[in-house]
């Protein structure tokens, strides 16, 4: 009884050995996508709550690539039903003034967040000048009264 205990710890063991790089794959995936490839998240993501209270059902979240590149990413818990759909915003500040917003809509982003669907990328924007700032925010409107249902936002950061 004692070798069969044994054996089966030894042969969990080396299945766990194989297990951190996929889970490690599957963890990164989610956040900062950008088409087939994946940035970094600037700071923390922040939560998207329904407007009518109650816990997060998202998040959004501010990403990076190495050459500077920064976009808005969003990422909700479950895809959105037949009567909803959902936007991602990046804005773009220089020197604490807002100098531009562009959403998933917009030519480099994969769309809004449509019935079926639970992320969506903006555009990139360059952030190599030490001026320029950033934030991230999603809503989630009803299409049938255009109703916001939920929001949320990062804070402004580099």
């Amino acid at each position: 009884m004692k070798k069969v205990i044994a054996a089966l710890g030894v042969a969990v063991a080396a299945l766990g050995c194989l297990t951190p790089a996929a889970s490690a794959q599957t963890q990164a995936a989610p956040h900062c996508q950008y088409g087939s490839s994946y940035g970094v998240v600037v700071q923390p993501a922040a939560a998207i709550t329904p407007v009518s209270g109650g816990g997060s059902i998202g998040t959004v979240e501010v990403c990076r690539d190495g050459n500077y590149d920064y976009w808005a990413f969003a990422i909700y818990n479950s895809p959105m039903t037949v009567s909803e759909y959902a936007q991602v915003y990046l804005n773009r500040f220089r020197d604490g003034g807002l100098t531009e917003t562009v959403t998933c809509d917009d030519p480099g982003g994969n769309k809004r967040i449509a019935p079926g669907q639970t992320r969506c990328w903006t555009p990139k924007l360059t952030g190599l000048s030490g001026r320029w700032t950033f934030q991230a925010y999603s809503q989630k409107f009803s299409s049938h009264t255009g109703s916001l249902l939920a929001t949320g936002h990062t804070g402004i950061i580099r």
